[in-house]
């Protein structure tokens, strides 16, 4: 059933048109990517190329018709007064049919059928590639806004305290080195409020290339929020490597290989087992006592020199190589879910301890310090330093919301689940 919401969502026309003003949804993004994706329409091919292979599969073999005629060359077949057919021609039309036997084509059926299945599961494992890479540069772009908008806040803030000294100044309350020092901080405030425009636009235009530039990069604008991580926390870290075994669509798909594989390799092994030819005649023979008969034949070819040794031998070596391959990843996902596991635990302990600490503390002393230093109980370079601290912080703070965001998405990926996004 996901699969199917999932090509839903790969497949919808897209019939509205979003404004270059207008601000986008994840949802909205993850519709334009799948529908302009270059590599899903790659796996859309190997999937239809995959069922081509089960239509193969399912027809039976053609019929082959031969006509012969022989006694062309003798005189009396160039005289006139007679027709075609009481002519000495000897005609003789034969319909031969192969019949495969021991059940080959069956499990030829059947070995299509897990092809399909397991293409279309590693269809689905494409996807979920395709909406981690895309919800990464989404939400990297939502880190850039954030980022923008601190340092435009910073940058307003000095502003006001540089205002208010050029009055301080005028009247001689302060020195002209004080007022040139929160210049020099206002001049450094605007240089990053200009770097942070940088890496937005570059980020915007790494989201623009995933959505073959549906949106021009200095129009792109998203959601400007980070939505709240979460997990089970009742699953043990053996819940989380059972889940992704069981639920996983490349795990599940290369098991349908190895299924796949062992189809292969019976079919492989009763090829020793001869199929058979059936044929039908036809004969009109004027010289002869009955000059038209009905004849039937049968054939099969006698596996004396060639027993096919090569061909099982090298469908059980594929076989084993799938087998290899399935252990290979089944430890491969183990070590990618646990990994992924401990470093969203670590990334949610940070952000809650800025959540709970640091966040409120940065605000208290900032604000303190503007207050102070208006009444004139604090130096300039304190309230600086207070400035400083806090916009260390709350840099500090986004990157940890960003990283606790990555961290879900590589959990969900690891793990095969994710129906909550």
């Amino acid at each position: 059933m996901r699969l199917v919401v999932w090509v839903f969502i790969a497949i919808l026309p897209l019939s509205w048109q979003v404004k270059a003003t207008s601000i986008i949804t994840e949802q909205q993004v993850l519709q334009i990517f799948f529908e302009k994706n270059l590599p899903l329409l790659v796996g859309r091919t190997q999937l239809d190329s995959a069922q081509a292979e089960l239509a193969i599969a399912r027809q039976l073999s053609n019929p082959s018709l031969s006509l012969s005629v022989s006694g062309i060359g003798k005189s009396q077949n160039w005289q006139g007064g007679a027709s075609y057919w009481d002519k000495p021609y000897n005609n003789n039309l034969s319909i031969n049919q192969l019949i495969e036997t021991a059940g080959k084509r069956q499990l030829r059926i059947e070995a299509a059928q897990l092809g399909v299945e397991a293409q279309t599961l590693l269809f689905e494992d494409l996807l979920r590639a395709l909406k981690r890479e895309v919800l990464l540069a989404y939400y990297d772009v939502v880190k850039q806004q954030k980022v923008v908008a601190l340092y435009n806040e910073i940058l307003l803030k000095l502003n006001e305290t540089s205002r208010a000294n050029f009055l301080r100044l005028k009247a001689g309350d302060i020195s002209e080195t004080e007022f040139n020092r929160i210049e020099l901080a206002v001049l450094k405030a605007k240089i990053d409020v200009d770097q942070a425009h940088l890496f937005l636009n570059l980020s915007r235009q790494q989201l623009s290339e995933l959505l073959v530039y549906h949106f021009e990069p200095d129009q792109l604008a998203v959601q400007d929020a980070f939505p709240l991580a979460s997990v089970n926390k009742a699953q043990t870290n053996a819940d989380w490597v059972n889940q992704a075994l069981l639920v996983r669509p490349d795990v599940r798909a290369l098991q349908l290989l190895v299924e796949q594989q062992v189809k292969s390799v019976a079919l492989a092994e009763k090829l020793t087992l001869p199929d058979v030819q059936v044929a039908m005649q036809l004969v009109h023979d004027p010289s002869a006592v009955v000059r038209d008969s009905v004849g039937f034949g049968v054939g099969m070819s006698l596996p004396l020199w060639h027993q096919f040794q090569g061909e099982v031998q090298k469908a059980r070596a594929s076989k084993r190589l799938s087998e290899l391959t399935l252990f290979q990843l089944q430890q491969q996902v183990k070590t990618q879910v646990l990994q992924a596991y401990a470093q969203f635990q670590q990334k949610q302990r940070v952000l809650e301890r800025f959540d709970k600490e640091l966040i409120a503390k940065a605000v208290q002393i900032r604000n303190a310090s503007i207050l102070a230093y208006r009444q004139g109980a604090i130096s300039l370079l304190e309230l600086l330093d207070a400035e400083n601290n806090y916009r260390t912080t709350m840099l500090d703070y986004t990157q940890a919301q960003y990283e606790l965001i990555q961290a879900q998405l590589s959990l969900e990926y690891a793990v095969g689940d994710e129906g909550k996004r």
